[in-house]
């Protein structure tokens, strides 16, 4: 049941004199009845507290310059980071506005700046942009996420003791093939799920040189799927597509690193056997190319399939899918490693696989490019 009152309030003519306290007190006669006796007592709708410090990064190793340079200093660093994403900004607060550049007594800067972005995801993109970025001839960069910095301080401190190195322990020499007496050359065959490495000269029957048998004693496979050798034939690299890619070397195949690259389909190696690239053919994962540090086993680096604007929007899926990604192409000394996009050639360095100079090369309407075998020089072809 709905019941709908209507209730007729004076009405004082702004032209007419104020009301005097008859009229307020006939007013509230006529209201009574319409008000609670509870006592109002809002409650306040505060926004969520948040007590991480996800969105602060702190920038060390930057110059230590005179108050005399304070602003200027503090200008350019905030110019940079800014470029990043967009600096917090608090209601009510003209002081902080997400970038401190902080001061030592006597006026001159200390070396680091604290900046506070308004999203996790801006600050963790400045970790990744700024980290080793040159400022100047003299002074790279040191990011630090605000979280990690501020544990350090609740570190003892003590007399540092030098830490006990771990034994030497010798690497297998993965040029032994090289040493056989009868100068063979080595090469493997694939077989359901039967992986074999063969010694052959040409002349007699192919001789097994191993074919998995400290695996198989161990009740597991050597190889589950396909296998590569390295240009210069150091490194046997089998793959695990549900794992990534495991390198083998020495004269016994002995296991040397793991690389974690969740269905790999194949792999390629840099002419110098420093970098292997590894490749899921996964359209829809932004790391679907890793390339990665043979000695350190570390990921440098991850791309998506084709680059930003490759693939033109009005084409349609079944259009797309015809499109080969666009190829990378490693320097002949492994320095560089270089990629085409949309008429644009963007050439990485090693080992920070930072793009060079900054930006990419303009080469419009660019079909195939490569690097020259003795130089690092690309022609292309557009």
């Amino acid at each position: 049941i709905i019941t709908i009152v209507s209730i007729s309030l004076p009405i004082y003519s702004t032209m007419a004199s104020d009301p005097t306290v008859d009229d307020l007190a006939n007013e509230a006669a006529d209201l009574d009845g319409y008000f609670s006796d509870e006592a109002l007592v809002p409650e306040p709708n505060y926004p969520p507290l948040d007590e991480s410090f996800k969105r602060c990064i702190v920038v060390s190793n930057l110059p230590k310059v005179p108050e005399s340079k304070y602003d200027k200093l503090s200008k350019v660093v905030l110019k940079l980071v800014s470029r990043i994403g967009n600096l917090v900004q608090y209601e009510g607060s003209d002081d902080f506005t997400g970038f401190l550049l902080p001061k030592a007594e006597d006026g001159s800067t200390v070396g680091c700046a604290l900046v506070e972005y308004e999203t996790a995801g801006d600050a963790k993109k400045a970790i990744e942009v700024l980290e080793g970025w040159k400022f100047d001839k003299n002074h790279s960069l040191h990011v630090t996420p605000y979280e990690r910095a501020s544990h350090l301080e609740e570190v003892e401190e003590g007399e540092f003791t030098q830490p006990e190195p771990e034994p030497f322990k010798e690497r297998p020499n993965t040029m032994s093939w090289l040493e056989d007496s009868c100068q063979r050359d080595q090469f493997a065959i694939r077989q359901g799920k039967e992986t074999e490495v063969y010694w052959n000269d040409g002349r007699g029957e192919p001789v097994v040189d191993y074919d998995g048998a400290r695996e198989k004693k161990a009740g597991v496979n050597w190889c589950d799927y396909y296998v590569q050798w390295s240009p210069q034939g150091s490194y046997f690299a089998t793959l695990v597509p549900n794992k990534g890619v495991i390198l083998w070397g020495g004269k016994n195949f002995e296991k040397l690193a793991r690389f974690a690259a969740p269905g790999v389909d194949f792999v390629v190696f840099s002419p110098q056997e420093n970098y292997m690239m590894t490749n899921n053919n996964n359209r829809n994962d932004p790391q679907a190319i890793k390339v990665f540090s043979i000695q350190t086993s570390k990921c440098l680096r991850a791309f998506p399939l084709y680059p930003k604007d490759f693939l033109d929007d009005k084409l349609s899926e079944s259009e797309k899918s015809a499109i080969p990604p666009p190829p990378f192409q490693w320097s002949h000394d492994d320095n560089y490693l270089a990629r085409m996009g949309k008429d644009l050639i963007s050439v990485f360095e090693t080992p920070s696989m930072k793009l060079l100079d900054k930006r990419s090369l303009g080469a419009d309407g660019i079909h195939e490019f490569s690097f020259s075998p003795k130089s690092n020089t690309i022609p292309y072809w557009a």
